[in-house]
């Protein structure tokens, strides 16, 4: 589908059986779910790109008879590769299944730890809300590139992660998912549900999303006044 932007991404730490690791200290936040931001005070400073690939299999042609008489169609396997201008340190450490050890250093953890991932763009007519879904996968990260400083430059390196998806029982065992919020029957809580089983970062009273505090270093209400009425974001 054609898009126009990156309105910003959501990320939880999963059990293995899919549902959201809702703590602080064990998940990555209260709620379960992790914005990835533009407040300087949550140590986030936004997504440049999520560049999703794999999103369908590979067709094999089947010959029989000197003619093809069908075609192979194996499922998706898709990747996420996220560039971001910074992601929290911590929840970052967090995500890549590294382990904080008693004197404040990260380590490797022994087994992978699954997270969940929404990447939200926008239609290119109507601007509502695109939401490429994915249950269950596993960030990695293979490179850190550090280089200098000069004397009339700052060289600054980016956040590269990669995100592999895998089968979601939410998905019905798919790999990922696809909404927009124009569709009929489409209800953002049912969504944030479907992807974090357990979450309370988007509920009937409280919209995460519509937060204020997710945009820029201060809090400023973006809000509309029929939002403000009705205690959206609060």
């Amino acid at each position: 589908m054609a898009n126009i932007g990156l309105k910003g991404a959501y990320l939880a730490l999963k059990n293995e059986d899919g549902s959201t690791i809702v703590d602080a200290t064990k998940g990555l936040s209260a709620t379960g779910v992790f914005p990835i931001d533009t407040n300087k005070n949550h140590l986030n400073l936004g997504l440049q790109t999520a560049n999703i690939s794999a999103l369908s299999g590979t067709p094999t042609k089947i010959n029989g008879n000197n003619e093809v008489v069908d075609i192979s169609n194996p499922p998706s396997s898709p990747t996420v590769a996220l560039t971001a201008n910074l992601i929290n340190p911590e929840v970052k450490q967090k995500i890549l299944g590294r382990v904080k050890l008693s004197n404040g250093v990260w380590v490797d953890g022994e087994r992978p730890v699954y997270s969940g991932l929404i990447i939200v763009t926008q239609s290119p007519i109507t601007l509502e809300d695109v939401y490429y879904s994915f249950g269950m996968g596993v960030f990695t990260e293979t490179t850190q590139n550090v280089q200098t400083n000069t004397d009339t430059a700052e060289t600054r390196e980016s956040d590269t992660l990669t995100f592999t998806s895998m089968g979601f029982v939410g998905f019905n065992g798919k790999n990922y998912g696809f909404a927009r919020a124009g569709q009929d029957s489409f209800d953002k809580q049912k969504l944030f549900d479907t992807v974090f089983p357990g979450q309370t970062f988007v509920t009937a009273s409280k919209d995460g999303t519509a937060d204020p505090s997710l945009h820029g270093g201060q809090s400023v209400d973006v809000r509309t006044d029929g939002e403000k009425n009705a205690g959206v974001g609060k």
